[in-house]
């Protein structure tokens, strides 16, 4: 019975004129938003990658100079935007796409796209991801909103139940007609964003789009049982409308929006100003606030002259500034990553209140998803953001340790020059698996089966419903 309902459920549909204006809509925006961030992206990818060309042949062809002088050059890290992010660009957007690198200090991220984007970027950016998360939803509910109120308003409803037809099977083949044209829409468009993912995109890419879109279409699935099941408890269809829409309201705009404010009210995030203070601290006075930059280096001169066996600096056969170098980079490196940790840490609770915000709204249940699985979360951006100072670190360290090795205390005059810098190997980044991302963001996928399962029971409900 339940499949007879659907398929009479599926031509029902097509036959409405408002079937296929909704089809239409969708494909025009789907596409439209598509090829935009394909462009986008392929702009962006471009002039990222010429300019970390850029910078490595600058890096090599610097004038000759002390090796640490060198490293004061610098060097710079750009992030390339991932195959994915042209179907969700996520917090892309905001956090910044280079980094300055270089000896003593962590530079922050550079030039969001949200720095050239006027007000209205803080509505959501036309993306495939925002047209299926915002506007499918909305779609959906002007599909299904009479699926079950108009059976009653036509007096059909009284007629099938007392054929012997249960409520929840009435239900559940009306929704799962609207859901497998709904999904069938969504596969569809999968397929066109399949033609603008580039060709020489791995296994873990197409795993990651595959995974995508199954989270949209169950997504689908959860949003059509919710506009059936109003349907089928509200007495007229105008009152059915009313409902979702205001529902609708609620998952895309006010409950996102809430629940960020209280992340951020509860938990403040230091200003830079204080951050940069706080790391001052603790470089000039250690991380216990009991070991001051000076009483490090005598402790380390010490222990350096005793390792070669010698009473001054001065016959030492390495050059005691490259080491100390070394060891303050070390040492400035544990302050940064003690303080990084602390506003990572508060950054965590912030999302954690939208995380467990998606157990009651399946919208930002989606959206965490389809950012996770594009690989433009704020997990994927620490990730890129440590790799970063990986390489930072190592080619200081490089540096300092080829100053050390082939020149004494005190000498800061001899130049060294390309063949030294060829030392430094350039800055290569490869991303976190599928496996990886969905590690880093479980609670997302836990809620989004979870109102999978909820949406079964909301079924199972409708035994009891007043059918008059």
């Amino acid at each position: 019975m339940i499949r007879i309902i659907a398929i009479k459920e599926i031509k029902s549909l097509l036959r409405e004129k408002r079937c296929w204006v909704v089809a239409i809509v969708l494909l025009l925006l789907f596409a439209t938003a598509l090829v935009t961030s394909a462009v986008n992206q392929k702009q962006l990818n471009k002039a990222r990658a010429e300019a970390q060309q850029l910078s490595r042949i600058e890096w090599l062809g610097q004038s000759p100079k002390n090796p640490h002088s060198a490293a004061h050059f610098g060097n710079f890290a750009f992030r390339l935007k991932t195959p994915l992010s042209l179907f969700d660009k996520g917090l892309d957007t905001y956090t910044g796409s280079q980094v300055f690198l270089e000896p003593h200090k962590q530079d922050d991220f550079k030039f969001s796209e949200a720095e050239d984007a006027d007000a209205l970027v803080r509505f959501g950016e036309l993306t495939p991801a925002f047209i299926l998360q915002t506007i499918l939803p909305l779609l959906i509910i002007f599909l299904s909103f009479a699926a079950v109120s108009k059976e009653r308003e036509d007096n059909t409803l009284r007629l099938l139940v007392g054929n012997g037809t249960p409520m929840p099977k009435i239900v559940a083949g009306k929704v799962l007609g609207n859901w497998a044209l709904i999904s069938g829409l969504i596969i569809l468009f999968s397929l066109m964003a399949v033609l603008f993912i580039p060709a020489k995109s791995n296994g873990d890419t197409i795993n990651r789009f595959a995974c995508i879109l199954l989270s949209y279409i169950v997504y689908a699935g959860i949003v059509t049982t919710i506009s059936v099941v109003v349907s089928a408890y509200s007495k007229t269809s105008r009152a059915s409308l009313m409902k979702l829409l205001s529902l609708w309201m609620l998952a895309v705009i006010i409950v996102p929006k809430v629940s960020s404010n209280i992340g951020g009210t509860l938990h403040a995030t230091p200003s830079q100003f204080e951050y940069a203070n706080l790391v001052q601290h603790d470089v000039e006075n250690g991380l216990d606030g009991h070991d001051p930059s000076d009483k490090r280096r005598e402790d380390l001169l010490r222990v350096t002259l005793k390792k070669f066996n010698v009473d001054t600096i001065t016959k030492l056969p390495v050059n005691f500034d490259a080491i100390a170098m070394m060891e303050s980079e070390k040492y400035t490196t544990e302050v940064y990553r003690k303080r990084i940790a602390e506003v990572r840490n508060i950054f965590t609770k912030q999302n954690n209140i939208s995380l467990l915000a998606s157990f009651i709204n399946p919208y930002q249940a989606v959206q965490y998803c389809s950012m996770a699985l594009s690989g433009t979360d704020y997990a994927h951006f620490i990730h890129f953001q440590d790799k970063a100072e990986d390489y930072r670190l190592y080619f200081v360290n490089t540096m300092n340790d080829f100053m050390a090795k082939h020149t004494k205390s005190g000498d800061w005059r001899t130049k060294f020059g390309t063949e030294t810098y060829k030392m430094v190997e350039p800055f290569e980044y490869t991303a976190p698996s599928l496996i990886w991302s969905i590690r880093h963001q479980p609670v997302a996928f836990i809620s989004l089966f979870v109102w999978l399962v909820l949406s079964l029971l909301f079924i199972q409900s409708i035994k009891r419903i007043n059918i008059a």
